[in-house]
């Protein structure tokens, strides 16, 4: 009988030696080992996230269809819709999202500017609690018509996702750093069927920072995310778009479309900015009530603005809209979609951007159809132009707008006006709204901001195991002088005294053994190591999952030379796994 309970132990023992070789490789995921495992387990992540959009689809249109169906509109679409329709859904779906928030969920920390926070403050630790509250909020938000996109609860539940996945195999934290970056660019992927620029989205603005070590993992969420909503094609409505190609004679026409797109890009930033410490005045029930009636009143005139959009945006596409109609519903659109986003309605803002950015293309794409007859091509091309160059502008991501203008296409001969376009709507938007994102914007409104250097970067990617010293020993204060000299005599570079909880004192060995040597200390039998002369480092512990970054803030926090890295196992109990100097964490990234 007692050889099972010591068999089993003898497992665990196992399984933890394993766990934690692999938690090592992992610890440095620019070396193969490390990367093919947390390529792994971006797969992984993706092909759970992909799930969970398939999840959310069909409870938008489980929330969606009955209603639809008791006020008879058969098309099943808001366009559709009577005016009181338009007007008393968005509303009573507003105050009913609000209620729910302020009594139920009461918070307001959704979409991706939660994931860029979490991953600055928190180190990608992302409660699923929030994620499910979001998920269920923005399943009602959309069924409603509220002027929001489902990306933003695609990115964070993928993201929550990479995170949970990460923190139940207890891997150091630069791990689930690049697991969050995974789930956030396979729920974009699987939303708008984008794979490649779901990847650029994700280094670029939720990451913010660009590694092969980042790209390969995050490329394979995004496939494996796609992959699972793939032969789904009602999940994500292929936006239409063909065109044969354009004349050079375009081209500063082009160059003016994109700088006018970047003026409603930095305008949407902006407002949304100023609407945020307005709205905030007011209790969160209202403002969501309010932003509802904002949607809801300009549906009277524009009911495209509701919804998802998606058939919006191929109207613009097709060229169906006249020059006064498109430009009202990209303002339109505009308008309700800054109020959503200020009012902190669960949901995302990217395919808003898309309405606006293809209705205000199209209107302009009609206008350079008059100043340049024969030469202009079909304001659908435009209109492909627009989302890019309205995506590009608010959230500052020329890359990612580029390739989604690809993407959506599937033409490389919109290279050129494509690069033209969103360079355009990115500088005057830049001018315009001081060179911040949106997500920048809104971090800054909280009162959070985000170091981006390199050197913070270089340390949030690498983990304490790749720099702590391992080649310690672990002793008690009072010591005997025969085992003290026993353990002197092994290749060590520290001697490590517990003194109190999370707390140690570390000494060079080299003090010790000088004290030894003196003649007047030969007959002591037992040696008290806080009472002999020498330097003693006090020692905060720091958990083995953590970031060098994580040590870097704690050691000029603790104004300590020193830290102890260790896990606690059970109880009082903890594993050390090694002494990580001020010395070492400056070494990482100083020559």
């Amino acid at each position: 009988m007692a050889a099972e309970p010591s068999r089993r132990r003898s497992l665990r023992e196992a399984w933890q030696g394993r766990m934690d070789s692999i938690r090592q490789q992992l610890a440095d995921v620019e070396n193969t080992p490390g990367l093919s495992l947390l390529c792994l387990l971006g797969a992984a992540t993706g092909g759970l996230c992909g799930l969970v959009i398939l999840a959310l689809h069909t409870a938008i249109h489980t929330l969606q269809e009955p209603l639809f169906e008791v006020f008879g509109i058969a098309s099943g679409t808001f366009t559709e819709a009577s005016v009181t329709f338009r007007v008393a859904v968005p509303v009573l779906g507003a105050l009913l999202l609000g209620l729910i928030v302020e009594w139920v969920i009461k918070s307001s920390e959704y979409g991706i500017v939660h994931i860029i926070e979490r991953l600055v403050y928190y180190q990608g630790v992302l409660p699923v609690k929030a994620a499910l509250a979001e998920f269920t909020m923005s399943a009602l938000a959309l069924a409603t018509g509220q002027s929001v996109g489902r990306e933003g609860v695609a990115a964070h539940t993928g993201a929550t996702t990479g995170s949970w996945l990460g923190r139940q195999l207890d891997l150091p934290n630069n791990s689930v750093r690049t697991l969050v970056g995974c789930g956030a660019a396979a729920g974009i992927a699987a939303s708008f069927n984008t794979p490649l620029a779901a990847v650029i989205f994700a280094m670029e603005v939720v990451m913010m920072e660009y590694t092969i070590a980042g790209f390969a993992p995050i490329i394979l969420a995004a496939v494996t995310g796609s992959l699972v909503t793939f032969t789904f094609t009602d999940v994500h409505p292929r936006l239409m778009a063909d065109y044969s190609g354009f004349s050079t004679v375009e081209l500063p026409y082009l160059a003016f479309v994109g700088a006018v797109l970047g003026i409603a890009g930095a305008g949407f930033t902006r407002l949304c900015g100023a609407l945020v410490p307005l709205l905030g005045k007011i209790r969160i029930s209202l403002r969501i009530g309010l932003a509802g009636l904002v949607t809801g009143l300009l549906a009277i005139q524009f009911p495209q603005i509701m919804g998802l959009g998606f058939e919006t945006v191929n109207a613009s596409l097709a060229g169906e809209y006249a020059i006064a109609v498109a430009l009202g519903i990209g303002l339109a659109k505009l308008l309700a979609s800054s109020f959503a986003t200020a009012a902190a309605i669960p949901g995302g803002v990217i395919l808003p951007t898309f309405v606006v950015g293809s209705a205000l293309g199209s209107a302009l794409g009609s206008v350079g159809a008059l100043i340049l007859p024969g030469h202009a091509t079909d304001s659908g091309l435009y209109a492909l132009l627009g989302i890019g160059a309205m995506m590009g502008a608010v959230l500052q991501a020329p890359l990612s707008a580029l390739v989604v203008i690809l993407e959506l296409s599937g033409q490389t001969g919109l290279v050129l006006p494509g690069m033209l376009v969103v360079i355009a709507a990115l500088v005057v938007s830049r001018r315009i709204s001081v060179s911040e994102s949106l997500f920048r914007l809104l971090l800054r409104r909280r009162g959070l901001d985000y170091r981006n250097d390199p050197i913070s970067q270089y340390l949030r990617r690498a983990s304490v195991l790749t720099a702590m010293n391992r080649r310690f020993r672990i002793v008690e204060r009072r010591i005997g002088r025969a085992e003290l000299e026993e353990i002197l005599e092994t290749k060590i570079d520290w001697l490590l005294i517990r003194s109190r909880e999370h707390r140690a004192s570390l000494m060079r060995p080299s003090d010790v053994a000088r004290f030894l040597s003196q003649e007047e200390n030969a007959e002591l039998e037992e040696i008290d190591l806080h009472n002999i002369p020498g330097k003693r480092v006090d020692a905060y512990a720091i958990h083995v999952r953590a970031s060098l970054q994580e040590a870097f803030d704690m050691v000029n926090r603790n104004e300590t030379e020193a830290l102890v890295v260790e896990r606690n196992v059970t109880g009082s109990r903890a594993i050390t796994y090694g002494v990580l100097t001020r010395e070492a964490i400056d070494g990482t990234y100083r020559p």
